[in-house]
This record gives structure tokens, sequence and C-alpha cells, in this order.
């Protein structure tokens, strides 16, 4: 017997697994209104061709700018052919030069094996956007988890394009790092502050509507208490805010249910899966590592603590590149490190954290 048909799948809570998808992608946003309408404001000039400014999207992780900016490029696509609209995860590139050969990309041209220079890349952007009668509208994601100076590098690039090369560009910069602005070279700074849109933590009770929407779409029918929901709307709160927590943690409580073959999701369920939904936000931000920052990674908990010199010997990587590596794990809660100031010199040492989800 096929061990696949002891499952009843007929039976099963679930009416669409994939509404509980990190990547889905809803009709509409639930409390995101106010936000939508000022990032639409802003972007509005270039559906008559007119220039429009870059802008600051500053939030907590979890409170929907990603999908805001999703909704808000496609959208923008469908009212004007005057524009080149991309989202770019800055996380998973890195560095300014993977960011903008993914750009040149998205706009159907390969970069061939041997590579191109920085400027080189821009170049033929530049090209086929000039080509094209087009204005660059970028999504970039998690930018501040570009390293060191290549997030000034980059939002220079949208800032001087028009001034350096005669076309309009316009990068939406996620972030969810509150001096993120600060932190900026100073002229770059000055032409974002009036271009800053926050993004709030969600309330209990819109992460409650929230969870609500995605269960009446996700779930058969009558197939997950209310009260589930509220649990779920609970943790996400007490963790920060976060939707994508308790998202993730309704649909492991609909799969704990289906595994109990009860029919519905309970509150027992939901109690049951608290802590899963967590760890696996956090193995999600580690897959997205790269090969080295994985390397780097794997000293620090392997050693327990290390101090910056020894870490760097052991390593068979470049000293500054581990630096830039090092600033992001510690910038996303895998490492923290403590300053050591001696007669000899002053050090770091990194030891593992758990990482924040």
């Amino acid at each position: 017997m096929n061990i696949f048909r002891k499952f009843d799948y007929s039976q099963s809570v679930f009416k669409s697994e994939q509404v509980f998808a990190a990547d889905f992608m809803p009709d509409e946003l639930v409390h995101r209104e106010t936000e939508m309408n000022n990032l639409a404001s802003a972007l509005s000039p270039l559906v008559k061709g007119a220039r429009a400014p870059s802008i600051i999207l500053h939030g907590p992780s979890g409170t929907g700018k990603t999908t805001m900016v999703k909704h808000i490029l496609r959208q923008l696509k469908e009212a004007t052919n005057r524009v080149h609209c991309v989202h770019i995860n800055c996380m998973e590139q890195g560095y300014r030069y993977s960011v903008l050969t993914s750009i040149l990309s998205s706009l159907g041209y390969q970069v061939s094996r041997r590579g191109r220079s920085a400027d080189e890349i821009i170049a033929y952007m530049v090209e086929m956007l000039k080509k094209e009668k087009k204005t660059l509208v970028a999504g970039l994601d998690d930018i501040d988890l570009l390293v060191s100076q290549e997030k000034n590098a980059m939002l220079y690039d949208f800032l001087r394009m028009r001034e350096n090369f005669g076309i309009d560009a316009v990068a939406i910069a996620l972030t969810n790092k509150e001096d993120f602005i600060m932190g900026l070279d100073r002229r770059i700074r000055s032409s974002l502050l009036q271009s800053v849109i926050n993004v709030n933590p969600y309330t209990p009770a819109q992460l409650r509507d929230i969870l609500a929407e995605r269960a009446k779409i996700g779930f058969a029918p009558g197939a997950c208490e209310e009260d589930a929901i509220g649990l779920c709307a609970g943790f996400a709160a007490k963790n920060g805010g976060d939707a994508r927590l308790g998202i993730n943690m309704l649909w492991l409580a609909g799969k704990e249910a289906d595994k109990q073959e009860s029919g519905k999701v309970l509150v027992s369920h939901a109690e049951t899966v608290k802590g899963n939904s967590l760890s696996i936000l956090r193995s999600e931000r580690e897959q997205n590592l790269s090969k080295e920052e994985k390397i780097v990674l794997e000293a620090i908990r392997k050693a327990g603590q290390i101090q910056s010199g020894i870490l760097y010997s052991k390593l068979d990587l470049n000293e500054r590149s581990v630096r830039n590596y090092l600033a992001k794990l510690e910038e996303l809660g895998f490492v923290n490190s403590i300053q050591i100031n001696s007669k000899d010199g002053n050090t770091r040492i990194f030891r593992p954290s758990n990482g924040r989800a």
C-alpha cells in the first residue's frame, strides 16, 4: 500500500496553505491604508511623467513594509508605462554591485561571466532606461544590511542619476533600523530627511484582524477557533508586533490540527507550536545568509566566544570582508559582541546569540 494513502486529505483544515506563505500577496492590506496613501502620494508625479523623490520606508520587521512596496510597484506599473519597477532583497544581495546587476537583469540584460565594473553596469542601465524612456523605481528591501558604506553608495547612485546621466531614478529604501538615516552620509541624509514614511508596529487588535483575514481565506469554513486566532495574535504582539510571526504560528497550528486529525484548529494546537514559530523565522533568516557569512557564524558558534583577531586568523577570508560579515550578523542578531580595552590594545569578543525572528 502506498504510504501516502493513509493521509485523509479531504479532512484537512486548510483550504489553501499558500495563504500562509511568506511570499503570499493579499489582495488588500489590512490596517496600512494611511501608509499606502502616503507612499502613493509621493510617487504620484511619476504617472504624469514628472519627477518623484526617493523614499525611506522605516518600521520594525513584520509590519508590512515589503508587501506595501510590492503592492505599490504593481499598481504603479498598471497606472503608467513610464516606469520600470523592480523589488530587490538587499540582504540576499549583500553588495551594491549585486544589487546593480539584479536591476540590470530585470531590464533584460544578463551580465557576462567575466563580469563588469559597477560603473559599466550603471552605464548599461542608463542606456536601456533611456532607450525605453522609463524612470527606474526600485524597492530596496533591507537596505541597512548592505555591507559597510555600500548603502551610501547605493543611495547616491539613485539621488545623482539625473545630475550624472540625465535620467530619473527613484529608490524606495526599506529598513527596520531606527538610526539608519542618521548613519548615512550627510549629503545623502539631507536629501532624504523630508521623504521618510514611518510604519508603526501592529496593535494586538490589528494583528487579530490580519490573522482573522488569513484564516478566512486559508482555512476551510469553520475550521479555526476564534480563540486560536487570538492566541496567535497575542503572541505576535508580545514579540514586537510581527505579523509574520502570527501568520506562521497560525499555519503551524493548522498543521498540528491535521496531524491530530481534529478537523479544527484549537487553542491547544496553537499552544503546542508556539516555540516552533519563532525558530522557523530565525531559520529562514539564516538560510538567506551568504556562504561566507555562514562560515563566520559557524566559527563563532563552534568557539562559543572568540576574539576578533583570533577569528580573523582562523578564517581563510579577507579581514575587511570578515568585518563586514560580522557587522551584518550582529545587525541581524545572530551574534553579539563586547569591546575589551586593555594596555595591549582594544579588541572585540564575539558570541553567538539566538538571532531575531
